[in-house]
């Protein structure tokens, strides 16, 4: 998964003005998948200083993140301290440093695009969970054409600014089917996918 593109300081933009108008409606999602979750412990894969965690309300859930940016994870210790039962930096091949059957829900927002194979991706994060236990997954939605028209536009425009391309950062552009496809092979039953956000995102989710 290496980029040429640093990521670190774009994620303080995600929940701003025009930026939350894609994400916001993220995080809502996850909310009512945390919800229809009855066990506890919650896995964030690639989840940069995990903002979105103040946005998700006090309660007795415990979060487990990971991410290949040592800075997002020393920023969410700092933001979140014992609000984390966990915090790891891990590599890009894709292994999880976790047991098998260790988490009753894992998040994943808008990683999988970057995922050169996204089937053993998947599947790594479907060995983690616990029988039964969800996934919850989102991504771009490359099925629908007016996000393709703003990413090589407005989007490419801003990228051009900040110093780099978009044209290649995506190599797994997913669609409806794709993901649930995905879904489906990892072996992840009742495989639900949706678009929210104006149609720009996908939300996929299910269980093990």
């Amino acid at each position: 998964m290496a980029e040429d593109v640093d990521y670190f300081s774009n994620h303080a933009y995600k929940l701003r003005f025009p930026w939350r108008l894609y994400h916001r409606p993220i995080v809502e999602a996850l909310r009512m998948e945390i919800a229809r979750t009855p066990g506890l412990d919650i896995l964030n894969v690639g989840s940069g200083p995990f903002f979105e965690l103040n946005l998700l309300g006090l309660d007795r859930r415990k979060y487990t993140i990971c991410d290949i940016d040592p800075r997002a994870i020393d920023l969410a210790r700092t933001l979140h301290g014992s609000r984390l039962a966990g915090a790891q930096v891990i590599g890009e091949e894709g292994r999880l440093p976790y047991e098998a059957a260790s988490f009753d829900l894992v998040i994943s927002m808008d990683v999988i695009e970057h995922v050169p194979e996204p089937l053993p991706w998947v599947s790594e994060l479907v060995r983690v969970l616990k029988p039964g236990g969800r996934l919850f997954l989102t991504t771009p939605n490359y099925g629908f054409s007016s996000l393709g028209l703003i990413e090589r536009t407005a989007l490419e425009a801003i990228a051009r600014v900040q110093g780099f391309s978009r044209a290649h950062i995506h190599p797994s552009k997913m669609t409806h089917k794709e993901l649930q496809n995905v879904l489906q092979d990892a072996g992840i039953k009742n495989a639900q996918v949706r678009a929210i956000a104006f149609g720009w995102v996908l939300v996929a989710s299910g269980q093990r």
